[in-house]
This record gives structure tokens, C-alpha cells and sequence, in this order.
């Protein structure tokens, strides 16, 4: 469907008569609790007034339908809303809904339609702009309206450049495009952009960041990047920074500090953003990845069987280098508590999750906490209390801090996950803390066995 990634939560295909050939229609989830259901009367069954059209199979990035000339595709590309009474007064009645259907044909709007008793297609209520044609369209609203000379702008780049020599091969690739071309990207590009905005942001940026970074000077914040580069710091958008990262061969969160969640991930999970792409099945040793972005922008197909979560950074690197384990199971590191933007994507990901923590009251609480946010079972791995017993525990503990520790645990013994209550019990009872890195051998090799019991329904403690 060409939808968000987030979008897609409570949409399936609808039942509606009379389609145009190459449409498919879509409920529109109601909204209840911040997640989306589809609409449903008392009976169970769905409740459909109105419906979302959209193409059929995949389509292009931006492949315009040929009925409309420049001045309606103008018309289409420069609002990302219209309503349906300011759709007709623009074409004619007679031509409305014959501009609607191609330009959903070939990925261009997605059409709100009203439904009737007999669900059947009544009337189109508005369109709205795919997020396909949304991540070009300024670029080509500058083609369709006519652009300040593009010569004279990749002149611009190439000479800023050329005293950047990490920059060489990219230089090359905007010197060979011929003189009188539009501004696209070129061909080969390291930043896989497919739209020249986020192309050029993404050179600027790294014409900035790299002598920066030469000069081992302190770590920029995005928006100081963003400031200098672009002269806007509120400039950053996703597929920005995912071309930027390519461009320069480094995940975004190590190259500056950000205001935005990371999330180091690792299996079978891809995030496109038109032509710009990311895939942490084949990122050594893992692909950092804004917890945010990856929900509210682009394309992410996930071929997972469930997700695992690692607490600590160093384990969750072992972790990625188990034999078979990413190509089966999304692992991901959010830094101890999960993020806003982790719980949404687990939420959208709808699979099952499994979670490795630090045997400490801590580590049971983080399971708490996102079982509570999630509204559903997180499976705990490697965290026993036969582990805690034999593992030597971390010394020079504060006093007040132990004391902290055993009366969170006590509470975790009563209302925790199920499964760890022993764990938490203990604690509680002798104090202590027992980190990962002491049991990794101990673990890592069942890691393949105690996850394939998850999906199978067993449930570790």
C-alpha cells in the first residue's frame, strides 16, 4: 500500500464494488489510545463509511500519469490536502474524477471516497498527497516552474568540494553530468538520494562535518551541523540524515549528538526513503537508525520472526555476531529504558518481543515498563535466578543505592512480569546487581534455542 510504515495500523483491504481498474480501497482506522483499529459495529464486523483509494500493485517514486500537463500536476504536487469541491472547480466536473483516479494509478494521491449502504463507492470527499511524490515534490515543483540556472548551482558544489578530498569520487560524479541538465541526482551517488534537496543537504552537510571531524575537534549537535550547513537548524529530515549517513559512511548519532532517539538495529529490517535506503541485514556490526524517523517517514519492510532486545551495548554486539540469529530475529539497543519512538515501532511491528537485561532490579523494571507500554507479554532471556546466584556480583555498590535497588525489587516481587518475580524476590532479599558482560558465554550460545522456544510459546525466565 503506498502508505507510511506508521499508517498502516488498522487498514485492510475493504470490500467496496465498483473500483476502477488498478484501485484498491482501504478502511480508515479510527483512532482510540493514540493506535489505530478498523472501525467495527457491535457485531465484530466492519463498519465502513468512507474508504481510502490507492494504486493497486507498487509504484514509481514519481512517475506522473500522462493526462496532465505541467500547470495540473503543479496544481496536484503543491498542497498536500485538497478537497474535492476545490478538486472539481479546479478540473471541471467532467474531468475531476478522471485526474484523481491516474494520479492514484500511479502513486500520486491517495483518494478519501464516501461509501454507500450497499458499499459501493458514493462520492470522493478529498486527496492528499502520497508520501512518495511528498519526499520529491519540491524539486519538482522547481522543474515544473523553471529552477535558477542548475549549472551554476553544481558549479557551487563542486568547488566547495574540491578541497574535501574524502569527497573526490562525489565531485567527480556532479563534474560528469552534462551542462544543461536538470538538477538531479547523479548516477552512482554514494548518498542514494533520489531527490536533489536531499541530495544537496546532504553534500553541504558533509562539506561542514568532514574538515570538522579532521580537526578532532568536539562532537557537533545536529542542529549546529544544520545551522552551518544549511543555514536553517531545523533543516534535518529523515531521509537527510539517512543520505548523509551514506555519504559519509558513519551512523548519524556517532557523527553528531541529536535530539532524536537512536536505535542500533541488526536482521532482517529495511527503511526506504524514496530511493534512499537502509538495511540492517547487511550492516556490520549494526545500522543506527532515529527512532522517530523510521516511524513517521519512509517505507520499512521487516521480514522478521520476532525482535530482541539487548541492554547492554556490548552484549548486543555479540549478539548481532551469533551465526543465523539476525537473519531471522530484528535485534535492536535503545540505551536502558525504551523510547517513545521504540515502543511505537514494536507497536507497528506487531511481532513477538524477547528482551536480555542486566540481572538487577533495573534490568526487571525495564521489562516492566515496556510490557506496560506495550499492553502485552515481553519474554525475558538469560535472566534466572541460578545466574544471579553463581554470577560474581558488581562491588563498590553506594549503600543508598543498594537500599534503592532492594525496594524497587520488592515491589517488581509483587506486580513485575510473572517470570522474573523469583528474580526480583531475591534481590530483594540479598541485594546485589549482576550486569551481562559475566554471563554472556553462558548465554549467547542457548540464545538461538531460548528464541525459538519464544515463538513456539515457551516462556523463559
Amino acid at each position: 500500500m503506498q502508505l507510511l510504515f506508521s499508517e498502516r495500523e488498522g487498514r485492510e483491504r475493504a470490500p467496496i464494488g465498483g473500483l476502477p481498474d488498478g484501485i484498491v480501497a482501504v478502511t480508515v482506522p479510527v483512532r482510540r489510545d493514540g493506535k489505530g483499529y478498523v472501525p467495527r459495529n457491535r457485531r465484530g464486523q466492519p463498519n465502513i463509511d468512507v474508504v481510502d483509494l490507492i494504486a493497486e500493485g507498487p509504484t514509481n517514486a514519481y512517475e506522473p500519469p500522462a493526462v496532465l500537463d505541467s500547470r495540473e500536476l503543479i496544481f496536484a504536487l503543491e498542497a498536500g490536502r485538497r478537497g474535492w469541491a476545490t478538486i472539481v472547480e479546479y478540473f471541471g466536473p467532467s474531468r475531476a474524477q478522471e485526474a484523481a483516479i491516474a494520479l492514484v494509478r500511479t502513486g500520486g494521491v491517495i483518494l478519501r471516497c464516501a461509501v454507500d449502504d450497499v458499499l459501493d463507492l458514493a462520492q470522493p470527499l478529498s486527496w492528499r498527497r502520497s508520501h512518495s511524490w511528498s519526499l520529491m515534490h519540491i524539486d519538482i515543483l522547481h522543474d515544473l516552474r523553471g529552477r535558477p540556472d542548475p549549472d551554476a548551482l553544481r558549479r557551487e558544489l563542486v568547488k566547495l568540494m574540491a578541497v574535501i578530498p574524502q569527497l573526490d569520487a562525489e565531485r567527480a560524479l556532479l563534474e560528469g553530468v552534462a551542462p544543461g541538465s536538470p538538477l538531479r541526482v547523479p548516477p552512482s551517488s554514494a548518498t542514494l538520494a533520489g531527490a536533489w534537496s536531499v541530495y544537496e543537504h546532504a553534500v553541504r552537510a558533509a562539506i561542514v562535518w568532514l574538515p570538522h571531524q579532521a580537526k578532532n575537534a568536539d562532537k557537533m549537535t545536529a542542529n549546529d551541523l544544520a545551522g552551518r550547513a544549511f543555514l536553517d537548524s531545523k533543516a534535518w529530515t529523515p531521509e537527510r540524515e539517512a543520505a548523509f549517513v551514506n555519504l559519509i559512511g558513519l551512523s548519524f548519532d556517532q557523527a553528531v549528538d541529536k535530539a532524536d532517539t537512536d536505535l542500533r538495529l541488526r536482521g532482517p529490517l529495511r527503511w526506504s526513503l524514496g530511493s534512499v535506503a537502509a538495511d540492517a541485514s547487511v550492516a556490520v556490526p549494526w545500522i543506527s537508525l532515529p527512532a522517530r524517523g523510521l516511524r513517521v517517514a519512509g517505507d520499512v519492510e521487516c521480514r522478521a520472526d520476532g525482535v530482541l532486545i539487548v541492554e547492554n551495548a556490548d552484549t548486543f554486539e555479540k549478539v548481532c555476531k551469533v551465526p543465523g540469529l539476525p537473519d531471522k530475529w530484528l535485534c535492536i539497543w535503545g540505551e536502558g529504558y525504551s523510547s517513545d519512538g521504540m515502543v511505537h515501532l514494536l507497536r507497528d511491528l506487531d511481532r513477538p518481543v524477547a528482551a536480555w537485561g542486566d540481572l538487577d532490579a533495573h534490568g526487571i523494571q525495564i521489562i516492566n515498563v515496556l510490557e506496560g507500554k506495550l499492553g502485552r507479554a515481553v519474554f525475558p532471556l538469560g535472566m534466572d535466578v541460578y545466574l544471579w546466584q553463581k554470577t560474581p556480583h558488581r562491588k563498590n555498590q553506594q549503600p543508598k543505592s543498594a537500599e534503592k535497588d532492594k525496594k524497587l525489587a520488592a515491589k517488581l516481587a509483587r506486580i513485575g512480569p510473572v517470570t522474573l518475580r523469583p528474580l526480583a524476590a531475591e534481590i530483594a532479599k540479598y541485594g546485589g546487581s549482576c550486569e551481562q558482560q559475566p554471563i554472556q558465554e553462558q548465554v549467547l550460545p542457548q540464545l538461538p534455542r531460548l528464541l525459538q522456544d519464544v515463538l513456539e510459546g515457551v516462556v523463559h525466565a
